[in-house]
């Protein structure tokens, strides 16, 4: 069986969640005979390239759109998009399994459509809430949870406030678009920033619209968490067409755990990019209220060197007891948190099921992470981690505060920690699902 996994980039060039989980998958199934093959952009090429990521074969077909408004838009359709179907109608997939979508140049809605068009079976599997979330936090006006679904308004007000905050521009631009857009009248047609203001209940109709035709589209929509199969239910999507896969971990390394008492300084550690959305200003934030006999914070990120980074590394100068290194590779991610007593994730957005924490709970410590939809379903709050509300350094900080007056429910935490999904069984639903796909009539 010839799988071609389809996504915006790859190794080298792209090593996050997604691309990870690809290559893992990939990497499982050549083990098991399969041909796998990825397929990627080759963004202001004109030329196709073919590379290798250890003996996974990877094409990037010539991809050379200019990004304006009307193709990030989606008012037409990449440059690039003939190229993808050549090599597709070359390749002769058995399967052709999409990981995600782009809004301009990249992976978009019309290569699933005309991948389906040409007679492929299509199967997506969706990493991000994006599809049904415009900001892809799935939290309301960047207060309170949202329940998901899609409304024209109610979307549109929440990506305002997101974007401009509570100010009286927002509710201006508000009122003018939801008059408009009662009349029939989309302003998306113009190509301007104004045009994309006022036509933004627009803008989520069509993201309504494009996740229908993406879901029925696809043989399969593979989901990584019931939180998120519910929220595509509730915006009435079929549940004949999807399919719950849920995350597992792409390690089988043993790890040396660290068995005596937890005593201070309650050493902590933050892995991931350091960016806005991984939240880690809050942390640091919060760190300055502590000093080297409580806490250690020890940071493990990809920094971009923008001004987000560059922020935090000035605020990790003026604390002693907080440290910054470089990513960690892959084989030893397991054995440097099981030398710290917690991981802590304070996201800012609607992680889809992030990995961090089953590695954490491999390496045998608990986690306290912000309480969004990603986070909630993997942590048992007070038992196996901790939950901190949403943007909220006080409580942040009340959570820290408890855990180093009382360093016994770490441990107890500890004790409750069960094992972890292997990403060898994330493979063998993979197997079942094509197979089902290839028989259904």
């Amino acid at each position: 069986m010839k799988i071609l996994f389809v996504l915006n980039d790859f190794f080298p060039n792209q090593i996050a969640g997604t691309e990870v989980y690809v290559k893992t998958l990939a990497t499982i199934l050549l083990d098991k005979s399969y041909d796998c093959t990825v397929l990627i952009p080759n963004y202001n090429n004109n030329l196709d390239e073919t590379y290798f990521v250890d003996n996974i074969k990877v094409i990037k077909y010539a991809e050379p759109s200019i990004v304006d408004r009307k193709l990030i838009m989606g008012k037409r359709k990449p440059d690039g998009l003939n190229n993808f179907l050549e090599i597709l109608k070359n390749e002769n997939p058995t399967i052709v399994h999409f990981h995600e979508l782009a809004g301009s140049n990249g992976i978009t809605l019309s290569h699933v459509v005309e991948t389906k068009r040409l007679g492929f079976k299509v199967v997506f599997t969706a990493h991000l809430a994006s599809y049904t979330c415009k900001n892809g936090a799935l939290m309301y006006q960047k207060e309170t949870y949202c329940d998901g679904v899609i409304n024209n308004l109610k979307c549109t007000k929440c990506a305002l406030v997101s974007t401009h905050g509570k100010t009286l521009k927002t509710s201006l631009i508000y009122s003018f678009s939801s008059f408009l857009y009662y009349l029939g009248f989309d302003t998306t047609k113009f190509d301007n920033s104004v045009g994309t203001a006022f036509g933004f209940p627009f803008i989520i109709k069509k993201l309504k619209a494009d996740l229908n035709t993406l879901v029925t589209t696809c043989d399969k929509f593979v989901v990584l968490t019931n939180w998120y199969k519910k929220i595509l239910l509730q915006n009435g999507i079929a549940e004949d067409k999807l399919s719950l896969i849920s995350q597992g971990l792409p390690s089988d390394a043993i790890v040396k755990k660290m068995n005596c008492k937890t005593v201070l300084p309650l050493k902590i550690i933050f892995v991931g990019r350091i960016s806005h959305f991984k939240g880690l200003h809050l942390l640091l934030d919060v760190c300055k209220r502590f000093n080297t006999t409580q806490l250690e914070l020890n940071i493990y990120g990809k920094d971009n060197n923008d001004a987000y980074a560059n922020e935090c590394k000035l605020m990790i100068d003026e604390m002693p007891h907080v440290h910054l290194y470089n990513i960690l590779p892959s084989n030893v991610v397991l054995q440097t948190m099981a030398n710290n007593h917690l991981l802590c994730l304070p996201s800012t957005f609607s992680e889809m099921s992030p990995l961090v924490i089953q590695e954490a709970f491999a390496a045998g410590i608990p986690v306290l992470a912000s309480n969004v939809y990603g986070n909630a379903e993997q942590i048992t709050d007070r038992e196996i981690g901790w939950l901190f509300n949403f943007n909220d350094r006080k409580d942040l900080e009340n959570k820290i505060q408890l855990l180093i007056k009382n360093p016994a429910l770490i441990d107890t935490a500890k004790s409750k920690i069960k094992p972890v999904k292997s990403f060898y069984n994330v493979v063998s639903e993979y197997q079942k699902l094509y197979n089902q796909i290839l028989l259904a009539v």
